[in-house]
């Protein structure tokens, strides 16, 4: 039975995606096959440099920033894999986060996603570069995902069935899960496929974000097909969709978008699975089709139409104009924190959970728009002079019946043979009234009445809801957990349960969170207190499994784990502990018939599909019954599982890039070919991340010579030098350890790190656990740890972090410190001081003297501050961060003239919705106006005033329109008093008396106002 269900899930995964789009479709004969191939392509290209080597003490950590970007294009040839056949022509750039960088529909030319001719990265992502056009795939915990502008691993392949497929992916640090997309192209249909396939590895709940970005080309004559009534914002708050109430403007529109600011439209209020857009101009459109249950989210994005944002057309590409992004998510819509307060919330991702999806994207031509879509193709229908016209667009080939029903009567029917792209137009005398548009009884369906499709979904939260109450804190715990913001969770949590200490979901939430942190003992108190309470809950009896495990009371782990199968939530994740567990003590047989139990309640199970295969191996069943070392057989009895080839097998096809998968292989048949197998496809930015979540899993199921295996064939890496020597217990070679970017951030590192401290006491060691510490929230024992340190390492990201640590920049609208708490602080900023010194002398980089002239200012010390950023500025004038900060430093001294100066001189390349250099350069010129003010120069003080408005965009900034600018009460203030000092107030309109400093984000307002306070 076990062999007979396993072909059957192999053969539904490969039927399914041969089916492509959908029951029904009938392949053109004859057609011809698709094509794939890989080239070398230049560009234009615009490089990112300068990675980060201090630790981000960030939700992104262990990832790192890049800061350098560049005006200044070189010509860089970069690897295109091509998807092709007789309509459409897909480029991917594995090399840029697998993107697919155009799709083009080939009769024309035309791409019906944007093509941008160049690679202009821009800092806009979670790290920094990002490229716009396209299509991107975003997984993780927010977008831009952290792969979308470095290499990820990737593979092709020409399937059975004559199409072809290129499947990308990576793992993502954050949630330690895999992602991967395959992009299919059909033989003979006009669209493309992508099927997203993604897993949490771990015994956590993990964060969960999806969307896909599209990019397309702006225009007056851009509608959006978005079927809805309203749009939510990322705050959770909505507002009507298509026409804007407040100025009645059809925002569906491209064109109609010219005021306020950047617009994100999460269209919704329809039971609709499509989405998409039409240029009238060029009759071209495009459609993204997903089933409901796979993509709620239907987004529309757009740089303001003002100079605020049409500056990032030439920030952004050379010759290929504005864009939108049409996206499509797994949720409602891209939520902030405030959305938390809403209804539209977060979700978690399951321990060991997999989900995967697909949807399907398309050209549509000479429809004049269109009302429907979906995988067989787009439906325009347009009432004039008393007809009916339909145009439909067809991807696929394929013969049904077209049907028009009013109030139930068939009006119009006809048999049709439609062939991709081929478009099909009839009319029908029809009067005024609702109807409904069939082709076939399952190929696509259109009604007309306005209330079709219309969700009675509540977009309100209840108003008289208790946030503050014990569900409230326990929810603003989990929200703050999936979006890996630890100590709001803890913090949240903990107000949980002051409120109700006996509430079982915060219990259980805690005890999650301590495992998390690596703190044990307190996780196990939380989880059998819930269970005091309830001992039939199964989340509570999950962690008190895995708390007991990782205190080594491996009775207790079994119990929790056995009952948390009682419950269908935790089913699959506890029958998988508990396959790990007795791996892990050599009872394979056992082992393999927990996992082959996991599997029922997630048939896409891959933790548990790796640890049948290594069952498999270890009975003995390898292929054709060559024989490996066996485990012991225990005293579970039953019959041995299917051969480990077969589950590889399964395993490739559900995961094409499971590195997992090719090193068993190596395993059972170590030959060269076999090890060039798996080592060739890790091709992602950061492989050592490969080998040490692949060894660690050896590890953590006691296979410790396999994961020795693993880490050898690892490039040298700090990290992977540390394991290997924990592993053969030999020293450690302290000469071959290279701590840059070294960022570790597994719980298996912390404890192996936590037992080599024991023993030797050398500055890396304490410098890696805390950083680990610090990503925990155990904030005291990364501080006491870096302190240990002392002045012993010669490592400026030392010295870096330990400043941060122990002096947290303030946040922006902190309230200021306490008096008492002042003395306290100032010997901390002293050590901070001390520690910065320290890594200019070890590096002169630009980033330890921005830190140190940034402490300075901090405590008051101007001149210091100034004498760094003065010499660094002169001698590198074009390193606009510095000059920022030159310039910051400058009117801080109240060299407001020298400071305007600089910031003429500067050519800032932005960050998206940056506008600090234009903050610099208002207060600049307001303080000059307030000098010649106070010197009764008024007129001198207006041509100030006057160009305090203005936006220079050499700053990084173009002028938003009126409505979104800034608050102006400050400048038609000061023009007020001017214009009366001159006698000449009947020339202009008194402002309102009330002037305050809320708009200013450098604190321009409340410096302008103390400046003037003597007048």
């Amino acid at each position: 039975m076990r062999y007979l269900l396993l072909a059957i899930l192999v053969f539904s995964i490969s039927f399914g995606f041969a089916q492509q789009a959908g029951t029904g479709a009938i392949h053109e004969a004859g057609s011809h096959a698709a094509t794939i191939r890989e080239y070398q392509q230049s560009f234009p290209t615009y490089p990112f440099s300068d990675p980060s080597p201090i630790p981000l003490l960030t939700p992104v950590y262990p990832y790192f920033r890049y800061d350098g970007f560049t005006d200044k294009a070189i010509d860089k040839t970069w690897k295109v894999v091509e998807l092709q056949n007789d309509y459409i022509r897909l480029l991917i750039l594995p090399e840029i986060g697998g993107k697919i960088w155009a799709a083009i529909e080939r009769s024309t030319g035309r791409p019906f996603l944007y093509y941008n001719h160049a690679v202009k990265f821009r800092d806009i992502a979670m790290r920094g570069p990002w490229t716009s056009g396209g299509l991107e795939a975003n997984y993780g915990i927010i977008g831009h995902t952290p792969n979308c502008a470095t290499p990820v691993d990737y593979t092709t392949r020409v399937n059975e069935d004559g199409s072809v497929s290129c499947v990308i992916g990576a793992l993502d640090l954050l949630s330690r899960s895999y992602w991967r997309m395959e992009i299919r192209l059909p033989k003979d249909a006009a669209l493309f496929n992508t099927r997203s396939f993604w897993y949490n590895t771990t015994a956590l709940e993990q964060p969960y974000y999806h969307w896909m970005n599209a990019g397309l080309k702006a225009g007056d004559d851009l509608e959006f097909v978005y079927p809805g009534n309203r749009y939510l914002g990322h705050l959770g708050e909505y507002a009507d969709w298509p026409v804007n109430r407040s100025n009645g403007k059809k925002i569906n529109w491209y064109r109609e978008n010219d005021f306020g600011n950047y617009k994100s439209y999460h269209v919704f209020g329809k039971y609709t699975e499509f989405s998409g857009a039409y240029w009238h101009k060029e009759e071209l459109g495009m459609v993204r089709w997903g089933a409901h249950d796979d993509k709620a989210g239907k987004k529309i994005w757009i740089w303001g139409l003002s100079r605020q944002g049409m500056i990032w057309e030439k920030l952004l590409t050379d010759t290929d104009g504005q864009y939108v992004e049409l996206q499509s998510g797994r949720l409602f819509n891209q939520n902030q924190e405030k959305s938390s307060l809403t209804p539209f919330k977060h979700r978690g991702f399951a321990p060991y959970g997999t989900d995967t999806w697909q949807e399907s994207w398309y050209p549509v031509m000479g429809t004049h728009g269109f009302v429907t879509a979906n995988p067989f193709g787009a439906l325009n229908v347009q009432q004039e002079n008393g007809w009916l016209k339909l145009l439909f667009s067809p991807v696929q080939s394929f013969s049904d019946t077209v049907c028009i029903t009013v109030n139930g009567q068939a009006i119009y029917k006809k048999a049709a043979t439609f062939r991709p792209l081929v478009l099909f137009t009839d009319s029908v005398k029809m009067g005024a009234g609702d109807f409904v548009v069939t082709i076939g009884d399952h190929h696509l369906t259109y009604e007309s009445s306005p209330l079709a499709g219309t969700l009675a979904r509540p977009v309100d939260a209840p108003a008289d809801f208790n946030w503050s109450s014990a569900y409230g804190n326990y929810l603003k715990g989990c929200e703050a957990l999936d979006q890996k913001e630890i100590p709001e969770a803890e913090a949240a949590l903990g107000e949980a349960l002051k409120k109700d200490p006996d509430y079982g979901p915060a219990l259980v939430k805690m005890a999650e969170l301590y495992y998390r942190n690596m703190r044990y003992t307190e996780a196990l108190e939380y989880a059998t207190r819930a269970l005091r309470i309830n001992t039939e809950d199964g989340g509570a009896n999950f962690i008190y499994g895995l708390v007991n495990q990782q205190l080594g009371n491996i009775t207790d782990a079994r119990d929790g784990f056995d009952i948390a199968c009682l419950d269908p939530a935790w089913r699959s994740a506890a029958y998988t502990r508990l396959a790990k567990l007795y791996l892990r003590e050599k009872d394979v047989q056992r082992a393999g018939r927990y996992a082959e139990k996991a599997m029922v309640n997630n048939e896409h199970n891959i933790e548990a599909l790796q640890v049948q295969a290594v069952c498999a191996r270890k009975m003995d069943r390898l292929g054709a019954g060559s024989s490996l070392e066996g485990g012991n057989r225990g005293a579970g009895g039953g019959t041995q599982g299917p051969r480990a080839g077969e589950i590889l097998t399964l395993i490739g096809r559900l995961d094409p890039l499971n590195h997992f998968a090719r090193f068993e292989k190596y395993l059972a048949d170590s030959t060269a070919a076999n090890k060039q197998a798996f080592l060739s496809l890790i091709r992602n930015e950061l492989p050592q991340e490969t080998f040490l979540e692949l060894g660690i899993w050896y590890y953590n199921n006691g296979l410790s010579a396999d994961a020795l295996q693993v880490f050898r064939m690892s490039p040298a890496n700090g990290e992977i030098r540390l394991w290997i020597a924990r592993l053969t217990g030999q020293p450690i070679d302290w000469a071959g350890i290279d701590p840059v970017r070294a960022f570790p951030f597994r719980s298996e590192t912390g404890q192996l790190l936590e037992e080599l401290i024991k023993k030797d006491d050398h500055w890396f060691l304490k410098y890696q656990l805390a950083l680990i510490y610090h990503d925990r929230n155990r904030l005291a024992e990364c501080k006491k740890l870096l302190l240990s340190c002392g002045d012993q390492p010669g490592f400026a990201p030392f010295y870096a972090l330990r400043a941060a640590v122990l002096s947290p920049i303030p946040a922006p609208g902190s309230p200021t410190p306490d008096p008492a708490a002042l003395t306290q602080q100032e010997a901390i900023d002293t050590q901070s001081i001390s520690d910065l010194q320290r890594a200019v002398t070890l590096d002169p980089h630009w980033r330890y003297q921005k830190l140190l002239a940034e402490c300075y200012i901090r405590n008051g010390q101007i001149e210091a501050a100034l004498a760094i950023t003065g010499k660094y500025y002169q001698a590198h004038p074009d390193q606009y961060i510095m000059g920022m900060l030159y310039a910051r430093t400058l009117l801080l001294d109240h060299q407001f003239a020298a400071a305007d100066k600089v910031l003429g001189r500067l050519h800032i390349i932005p960050f998206e919705g940056a506008t600090v250099g234009r903050e610099l350069y208002r207060e600049a010129k307001l303080m000059q106006a307030v000098s010649y003010m106070k010197a009764h120069q008024y007129a001198k003080a207006l041509s100030f005033i006057g160009a305090a408005k203005e936006w220079p965009e050499n700053l990084g900034v173009g002028k938003p329109y009126e409505e979104a600018a800034e608050d102006l009460r400050l400048e038609e203030w000061m023009s007020y008093r001017c214009h009366q000092a001159l006698h000449q107030t009947t020339a202009v309109v008194q402002p309102p008396t009330a002037v305050d400093g809320s708009k200013g984000q450098q604190g321009t307002n409340e410096r302008v106002l103390a400046a003037l306070g003597a007048l």
